[in-house]
This record gives structure tokens, C-alpha cells and sequence, in this order.
């Protein structure tokens, strides 16, 4: 038996109260608004050392409580690519 596919936030849709109250008491979260999610320092070097080791970004997002059910898919994404590149452009310098 399979079990059905979480759907995925839509995209551009604000967070309400309850959401940004949940995002802001997670320790990986500085602060969030109906549109923004500011991520600990901590949380984004976690994560991009598990990147390293080959770990899938939904799953480290998803392990940390917040999967793309609750912020997309996309936004994971992006942040992942803004993470890598940071990476990338210090390397070079």
C-alpha cells in the first residue's frame, strides 16, 4: 500500500499566524513574516555540510521541521542555490 504524496505549499502563498508563530519557535529560524524566512547561521552551515555528504536538501529541511509541505518546494530550492553559490563565489575569492 502506498501512501498518498503530501502536497507541496503553493507558491507565493503568505504565511498566516499560526504558520510564522510555529517557523519562529524553531531554533533554525531567526525570524519570519508573511513572506520571509530568515534561516540561523547554524542551520544554513548544517546544511550545507550535509549537502557535501550527498544528503537531499528536502530531507534535511524536512528533518529540521520544515518540509515543503509547510514552506514549498521551490523555496528549498532556492535556498539551496543561494547557499551553494555563497559557497562557490568565497571559494573563489
Amino acid at each position: 500500500m502506498t501512501r498518498p504524496k503530501a502536497k507541496d505549499r503553493s507558491r507565493g502563498k503568505p504565511f498566516d499566524e499560526p504558520e510564522r508563530k510555529y517557523l519562529c519557535s524553531l531554533d533554525i529560524i531567526d525570524a519570519c513574516t508573511e513572506k520571509r524566512i530568515t534561516w540561523n547561521k547554524t542551520f544554513i552551515e548544517y546544511a550545507e555540510k550535509e549537502l557535501e555528504a550527498g544528503s537531499r536538501p528536502v530531507d534535511i529541511f524536512r528533518g529540521a521541521g520544515v518540509g515543503p509541505e509547510l514552506i514549498g518546494r521551490k523555496r528549498i530550492e532556492r535556498c539551496v542555490a543561494r547557499w551553494r553559490a555563497k559557497i562557490k563565489k568565497e571559494e573563489r575569492q
